[in-house]
């Protein structure tokens, strides 16, 4: 059986074409390299160098052996990583999300129904990014903004629509209603961890200015009672009410409204009932 370790060297070999190239490499000294590579022809029982008394090369055996060892080393690689998240999957529901309110309503649902799991998170701004992780198995369960592709099972469970708050002396703070083109170019306080928010920030207001906060606590203070304007969803206000002082004005625009989806692979249905059946009432 080939060791891997000698694949790894070989790559090592192929990638810099000397010895003292790939031993540096490896940290290793070159005539360790050069045993582990005659051990390697020994194992396979083919030559795979052409040596001379000042230079070793890859014949076509050797050229070949790299390119199948490489694959070999990303297969194990491969084997690892999924044995560790199959391991970590019968201990841990990791959960990926796309903004912070799907985060509020599944993580403590996801608790309670399954009192025997931790429950893990993580925030991506696309939902690109956790389908990727889904199929991959790093998350059994995502939440997006979009529905889900046809090979995985998914269900829509709550909205969420954009606002923009601003101070009472804020010179829109007379209108009924915003569309982006009126908030570009504007000075905005803006909250980092927000997800795929921060694209219709990035797409929709490419001249706006932000002032960037990371602190939900002191983002909380300033927005209610600083001079920026900031956004707010009608999800924040349902939790934590309407902000004292300032004007809440909607921002009428497609995106601006997202409808959120919690979707598991289609063979993991059953497992999650319990979690669907709850988020359907």
């Amino acid at each position: 059986m080939i060791e891997l370790y000698l694949l790894e060297q070989l790559k090592a070999f192929s990638r810099h074409g000397t010895l003292s190239g790939a031993a540096e490499e490896l940290h290793i000294s070159q005539p360790a390299l050069s045993q582990s590579m005659k051990k390697l022809e020994d194992g396979l029982g083919v030559s795979l160098f052409e040596r001379s008394k000042n230079r070793i090369a890859l014949n076509e055996n050797g050229i070949l052996a790299a390119q199948l060892g490489e694959k070999l080393l990303e297969q194990s690689r491969e084997m690892e990583e999924r044995l560790r998240l199959f391991d970590r999957s019968r201990r841990t529901i990791s959960l990926g999300v796309c903004a912070p309110v799907p985060l509020w309503d599944l993580s403590p649902l996801l608790a309670q129904l399954y009192p025997q799991m931790t429950v893990s998170t993580q925030m991506k701004d696309s939902d690109e990014e956790l389908i990727v992780g889904l199929n991959r198995g790093v998350y059994q369960l995502i939440a997006t903004h979009s529905p889900p592709d046809i090979d995985l099972y998914g269900q829509p469970f709550r909205t969420e629509r954009l606002f923009l708050s601003v101070p009472l002396a804020h010179p829109l703070a007379n209108r009924k209603e915003l569309v982006p083109g009126d908030i570009d170019g504007q000075n905005l306080l803006l909250y980092t961890d927000i997800g795929f928010w921060h694209n219709f920030c990035r797409e929709k207001l490419p001249n706006a200015h932000f002032l960037m906060m990371n602190e939900w606590d002191a983002f909380g203070e300033v927005a209610g009672t600083g001079a920026f304007p900031s956004f707010i969803t009608d999800a924040h206000m349902e939790r934590d009410g309407v902000p004292q002082n300032r004007v809440v004005i909607p921002i009428i625009d497609e995106q601006a409204e997202a409808t959120y989806y919690c979707v598991c692979r289609a063979e993991s249905k059953d497992k999650y009932r319990p979690l669907f059946n709850r988020l359907k009432k």
